[in-house]
């Protein structure tokens, strides 16, 4: 009997010590205690309770261990352990997420500086983060004032539907598409036809162009340039020439220029001609007086 009454303690020993780990391991509870402990400052904790996870970039990191209220402050202090061996960046603060009928969860967003780390009992700022069933009551309102606006869009809607401007604007576009399609068929036939002409003869352009340019390379420019230097020699030497001329013209010590700018003498050689044309005109008229032609000698005076 006692035997039995032994193995009976036994079991129900082993059946109690069974549960408790299993409530454990079901809540999440650790066994053994950290003092690796942060804490988190926030005004409303949208449900978060002990035992409750903390998470880090999607990594489980962590409990709630303790959630008190400061009086004072007016605000609540989150006490998390982390697992050991973690630690919190400065500059790290902390949310709270729900999944849709999930229960919520504490999540910290790490700092971006990994050198500077906060010492174990620091305190990082938290908000309460907004589930999906919190985000659409928040939505409600806005809703109910957007119906009325949805209930005149609506029936706009309608009445623009039932307008027959809206059938003639659509039979417009059906024309003004037709159009496009002409037009589109005939740049397709120009694309295809003339433009393709048009390169060859541009082409053709080109060669020629080609060819006009090898003609010019081919001429000697430096004795062309010679050529024209002399040219230019010739016809400076001419010019001065004539400028020489011009001077000796223009100079009235000269005999040339004595002739051309002295009046004496055009007025010695107008007279000079009018004596010659009066000589000759007497002499037309009496002929005697200066030729005497006889066949029998010369007369008697």
């Amino acid at each position: 009997m006692h035997s039995k009454e032994i193995k009976i303690a036994i079991t129900a020993i082993l059946a109690i010590i069974i549960v408790y780990f299993g409530i454990v391991f079901l809540k999440g509870l650790k066994l053994f205690t950290t003092d690796n402990i942060y804490y988190v400052e926030m005004k409303n904790v949208g449900g978060l309770n002990k035992s409750d996870i903390v998470v880090a970039n999607g990594m489980s990191i962590g409990q709630v261990k303790e959630i008190t209220y400061d009086a004072r402050k007016q605000t609540l202090a989150v006490a998390v352990e982390l697992n050991e061996g973690f630690a919190l960046p400065r500059g790290s603060h902390a949310n709270i997420t729900k999944e849709m009928l999930g229960s919520p969860k504490l999540n910290i967003i790490l700092g971006t500086n990994p050198d500077q780390m906060l010492s174990r009992g620091d305190t990082i700022p938290g908000e309460a983060g907004g589930d999906l069933m919190s985000a659409a009551a928040d939505m409600l309102p806005q809703l109910k004032q957007l119906m009325p606006r949805l209930d005149s869009i609506v029936t706009a809607v309608n009445t623009l539907a039932n307008d027959p401007t809206l059938t003639e604007a659509l039979h417009n576009m059906q024309y003004i598409s037709a159009n496009l399609k002409t037009t589109t068929d005939h740049v397709n036939h120009l694309m295809s036809t003339d433009i393709p002409a048009i390169m060859k003869q541009t082409h053709g352009i080109m060669a020629n162009l080609e060819n006009t340019t090898t003609d010019i390379s081919q001429i000697d420019i430096p004795q062309l340039a010679q050529t024209a230097n002399q040219t230019l020699q010739t016809a400076n030497q001419a010019m001065a020439d004539i400028n020489q001329i011009t001077t000796k013209l223009n100079n009235p010590n000269s005999t040339v220029g004595r002739l051309i700018n002295d009046p004496s003498v055009y007025n010695h050689l107008d007279s000079t001609m009018t004596n010659a044309s009066r000589l000759l005109e007497d002499l037309r008229l009496n002929p005697k007086r200066y030729v005497h032609f006889s066949l029998f000698g010369k007369p008697n005076k």
